[in-house]
């Protein structure tokens, strides 16, 4: 079965428990990582360590989140991308590495390391008649074919989208980067990322495709249609509980 990870953020054992329950509904998932893999969270860097353990062991399809594309980015310890990156928890990736503060180590370092990860990372995926990106897709490119899309117009979407009651092209858009207490769904498009890294109570959340349901790291199992479409869970207004 297809199962889409939501934004792990360095939380590594929310990760290793979720894919624990995972495994116990199916010993031989295919994990699609809606991306946003470091930064903010409890353990960046053995977060990585055990997506390449995942890689050598299952079918993995990694996506590229902000944070990712932010450390590509990256050109030296100081100006606008160095101040984006700490302002979004990249010192919690630097410490996780032993590189103290410095910006321009650390990622030399994970591009290194993770290069087979980094290296092969998608915009968007598309599985069981459904899209996933990191953060959605722009009302205004709903009419554009998938291919044709820049791709950091699938890393910064937010509201506009999350507003827009459409299909694209007769599929389901799947979406991370935006936190939610719980799932998000509106018969349209389906919210994963249920604020993992911003609130210690939160878990990590997957959606499976193809039988439709979220499981998360506390190991609680909800259909997809016991969700309320009219209701859109609440976003929670608070920095990263472990961010340093």
């Amino acid at each position: 079965m297809n199962f889409i990870i939501g934004d792990i953020h360095g939380e590594f054992n929310k990760l290793k428990k979720l894919v624990s329950n995972i495994i116990s509904s199916d010993n031989d998932p295919t994990l699609i990582f809606i991306g946003d893999y470091t930064n903010k969270g409890e353990d960046p860097y053995n977060t990585l360590i055990f997506l390449l353990e995942l890689n050598n062991k299952y079918k993995c399809i990694f996506l590229r989140g902000n944070h990712e594309y932010m450390w590509q980015k990256l050109q030296n310890n100081k100006g606008k991308d160095a101040e984006d990156l700490l302002k979004y928890g990249a010192l919690n990736t630097t410490l996780s590495i032993n590189k103290d503060h410095n910006l321009l180590e650390t990622k030399t370092y994970i591009e290194e390391k993770f290069s087979i990860i980094l290296n092969n990372l998608k915009n968007y995926y598309e599985c069981d008649n459904f899209i996933i990106t990191h953060s959605g897709i722009k009302p205004d490119q709903y009419n554009t074919p998938i291919n044709n899309i820049a791709a950091e117009d699938f890393l910064f979407n937010r509201y506009d989208f999350i507003s827009l009651e459409k299909l694209y092209f007769n599929k389901r858009v799947i979406f991370g980067h935006t936190g939610f207490y719980s799932p998000f769904y509106d018969g349209f498009k389906i919210g994963i990322d249920t604020a993992a890294c911003y609130l210690e109570a939160q878990p990590l959340t997957a959606f499976c495709t193809s039988e439709d349901f979220f499981i998360n790291s506390a190991n609680i199992i909800t259909p997809l249609s016991s969700i309320n479409k009219s209701f859109c869970p609440a976003i929670p207004r608070v920095k990263a509980w472990r961010q340093k």
